[in-house]
This record gives structure tokens, C-alpha cells and sequence, in this order.
């Protein structure tokens, strides 16, 4: 398919130059037209742009390949006749890929706009720390080369592509930033959820990560709860084993969760249209006031106002730390 390939771009080029048109695009001539310069210019033209360049670059060390004796088309394929990526089965189904990991990494062309300093979503670590590594572009890079097999032979283990996912907000800001629409949020639980198969998680996973079950544990006794993470010494301890960064502070349980609050009320608009309001962990255990006043608006409006009887999390984050598992069970709960 490559020669065949080449055998185009050069009747295109011919064709193209017939009726007085350019090769160059928005980019230039750069490396992948540098072969077709001499049918647009010609031999003498393109011989003089070499003893010109050889004015200035008389070894040849300056950006070779391009342009002046570029590179055939064909040659340093990213993806040649000879890639067999290997198939690594996922949770994440990627419908949008053809079901296949290897071409989820095969989505970023290297338009590089994640890696702007100002604007737009994406990409905040990399705005902080102007690291290739830490761009869309580069951990989706990286994330090929583990594919690949070549040059990261440790696939869902490999150090590298852990230490670069490390800092991803899990915005999903490159999602629809990104001209590619790269999902990097996803393809981090994806890794992580491997990753930690066999391994223990940071003790952030098991308190962060389980917030759900802390929570309703903790509305048991809200009080004892807070008393534990607030008071001087206890606060602490509790933020050193779970991780939490000492300056930061433990938000507060919600004395009367929104969904005990909601069960001693008597119902409102009866016979009217239904709206079912659906409590997350956050606003359901440390913030039941937001709920609360979505119930007063939506009655207001003339709406009766339900709620889902059963204990549900929509298992948000889970998938930071990758218990896809146990996010899956939750989602199936849900539905």
C-alpha cells in the first residue's frame, strides 16, 4: 500500500503543477512533500535552493530531510505496513475507535493545541508545567509507544505512562477541546484500572476514591464524623492516612443528609407532572442545601418533585483512581 501510495501523491503532484497550482500548504513543503519539490520547481531551481542551503549549512545538520534532498514519501511511518500493535482487552468499550485501545492512542495527530499557556480548557497541567510529558499530546504519545511495544515494553504497568497520567485533572477538558476529541479522563481509568489490578492504590483511591461508602457510613453519626476530622490532633491523623494535604480542610457532614430531609416532607403538587431530582454524594451527605432549593424552584414551577428511593451513586470518583469494577456495579445499580 505504500508504494501505491507514493505512486498518487506523485500524479497528484503532476496534476497539480499542470494547471498552475502550489504544493505548498498551510504548513509549507516541510517533510512530507520534500520529495515532490523538483516536479512544481524543477531540477535547476531546487539545485540552486541546495548550494544556497549549503551556504549556510555546509554539513547538512540543520533540520536534514526537509525540502532539499527530503526524505521519500514513505520513509519514518508512524504507523508502516509492519505495525501490529498488540490487542489489550479494556473495560471501556470505544465505539468510536472500532472497540480497539491501539487506535484510541492512534487519534492524536500532533497538532500540539493543548500545549497553549493561556485560553480554551485544555491542557492545565501542562499549562503549570510546560512538560511535553504532561500535555494532551504527549501523554497520548506515550500512551502509542506503550501500544507499540518498542520502546515501553511494560504496557498496563509501565512507569512512565503512570508518572505523565499522574498530574491529568480528569477534566475532560481535551474531550472537547482537543480538534481530535481526545478523551484523556477515560483513558486514564483505563490504565489505572490495570495498573492497581495487583497492586495497592495510594491511600487517597480508598478515601477519595470510596467517598460514596464514607459518606453513608459517616451520616450514621455526622457529628462524631466531623469531631474526628476537625478537632486539632484527630484532624492530623486523619489527613495523614488518608492523604489528604494537611492545609487542606475536611468539608463538613451534613447533620440531616438532603435524602432524610426529603423523606419526613409531605408531597407537594400531587397529580402534577413529575421531575425526578437525582441526589449525588456531595450534595446528598456535605451540601444538602443545593438540593434543597432545586426542590423549592422545581415546585415552584408547578413540578412534583421524585426521588430515587434506593442508595445511588453515579460512581464518579471511581474512575479517578480506576475502580472500573466496582464502578461498573454502581452504574448497572443505577440503571
Amino acid at each position: 500500500g505504500v508504494a501505491r501510495w507514493r505512486g498518487f501523491m506523485h500524479d497528484a503532484a503532476r496534476l497539480v503543477v499542470k494547471h498552475g497550482g502550489s504544493l505548498s500548504g498551510e504548513h509549507g513543503d516541510g517533510q512530507s512533500r520534500g520529495e515532490l519539490l523538483p516536479i512544481m520547481y524543477g531540477p535547476e531551481l531546487v539545485d540552486a535552493f541546495r548550494q544556497f542551503k549549503r551556504i549556510w549549512d555546509p554539513d547538512g545538520a540543520m533540520n536534514p530531510g526537509k525540502k532539499i534532498d527530503g526524505y521519500r514519501i514513505g520513509e519514518n511511518l508512524r504507523l508502516g505496513p509492519h505495525y501490529r500493535p498488540q490487542a489489550m482487552p479494556t473495560h471501556f468499550s470505544f465505539p468510536d475507535d472500532d472497540h480497539s485501545f491501539a487506535r484510541v492512542t492512534e487519534r492524536c495527530v500532533g497538532v500540539g493545541k493543548c500545549r497553549r499557556e493561556e485560553g480554551g480548557t485544555m491542557c492545565p497541567s501542562y499549562m503549570v508545567t510546560k512538560e511535553e510529558k504532561h500535555s494532551t499530546r504527549g501523554r497520548t504519545h506515550l500512551l502509542f509507544e506503550m501500544v507499540h511495544d518498542q520502546e515501553l515494553r511494560r504496557g498496563w504497568h509501565e512507569e512512565a505512562v503512570k508518572e505523565a497520567l499522574d498530574l491529568c485533572l480528569a477534566c475532560k477538558g481535551c474531550k472537547s477541546d482537543c480538534p481530535m476529541n481526545v478523551d484523556m479522563a477515560t483513558y486514564k481509568a483505563e490504565f489505572l484500572s490495570h495498573y492497581y489490578a495487583h497492586k495497592l492504590r495510594p491511600p487517597t483511591g480508598y478515601t477519595m476514591g470510596l467517598i460514596y461508602w464514607w459518606a453513608r457510613l459517616a451520616s450514621k453519626l455526622p457529628r462524631t464524623a466531623n469531631f474526628v476530622t476537625h478537632a486539632r490532633g484527630l484532624s492530623w491523623l486523619f489527613k495523614r492516612l488518608g492523604g489528604v494535604a494537611p492545609a487542606r480542610d475536611v468539608p463538613r457532614f451534613a447533620v440531616e443528609p438532603f435524602k432524610r430531609w426529603w423523606r419526613r416532607r409531605a408531597v407537594v403538587n400531587e397529580g402534577r407532572a413529575k421531575v425526578m431530582l437525582w441526589p449525588d454524594t456531595f450534595n446528598n451527605y456535605f451540601t444538602p442545601a443545593t438540593c434543597i432549593a432545586a426542590v423549592e424552584v422545581l415546585e415552584a414551577a408547578g413540578y412534583r418533585v421524585i426521588v430515587p428511593e434506593a442508595s445511588l451513586c453515579c460512581g464518579r470518583p471511581l474512575y479517578d483512581y480506576g475502580f472500573l469494577d466496582r464502578a461498573k456495579k454502581l452504574l448497572q445499580q443505577t440503571l
